[in-house]
């Protein structure tokens, strides 16, 4: 079973936000870029940390580009950058079955942003690391778009 969706976004973590899209900018002509700093709460690999980072997104072609520099707590984003260095640690799928768990993966990470830790999520990631080399990014449809209109707005 694949992941029912399409493939829309890559995800990079950078240690730094400024000479990362400076450096995406310089190799692959990317940009311009939009900057989002987060501070909220999350689910990962068991346990509710909070997470803030730095966060720039670009139009990648017919992709987007999501570069993070994990700040505060525990994510994908920071074990990746931790255990492997900057580089690729996701694919995003816009999807409308946030429950599909291709291969058996299970849910690592999530933000919390209801009150509720069991209240369904619009973003999540896959524990995909072994059978793929990276995260799988879920994402529903209406933040997918939102987002990328976000982006893509001069």
């Amino acid at each position: 079973m694949g992941v029912h969706g399409r493939l829309y976004q890559i995800g990079v973590v950078v240690r730094d936000i400024e000479a990362g899209m400076q450096h995406y900018r310089d190799m692959l002509g990317l940009g311009p870029f939009k900057r989002l700093d987060t501070d909220y709460r999350a689910w990962y690999r068991g346990r509710t940390v909070r997470i803030a980072n730095a966060n720039a997104f670009a139009r990648w072609g017919d992709l987007y580009l999501e570069m993070v520099a994990p700040g505060t707590g525990d994510s994908t984003a920071r074990e990746w950058l931790e255990q492997r260095g900057e580089g690729i640690f996701h694919l995003g799928y816009i999807t409308d079955d946030m429950n599909q768990r291709p291969a058996g993966s299970e849910v690592c990470f999530r933000p919390l942003l209801d009150a509720s830790p069991d209240a369904p999520s619009s973003i999540l990631h896959l524990d995909t690391l072994q059978a793929l080399g990276y995260f799988v990014e879920l994402t529903t449809p209406e933040l997918a778009t939102g987002l990328c209109r976000w982006i893509d707005e001069p």
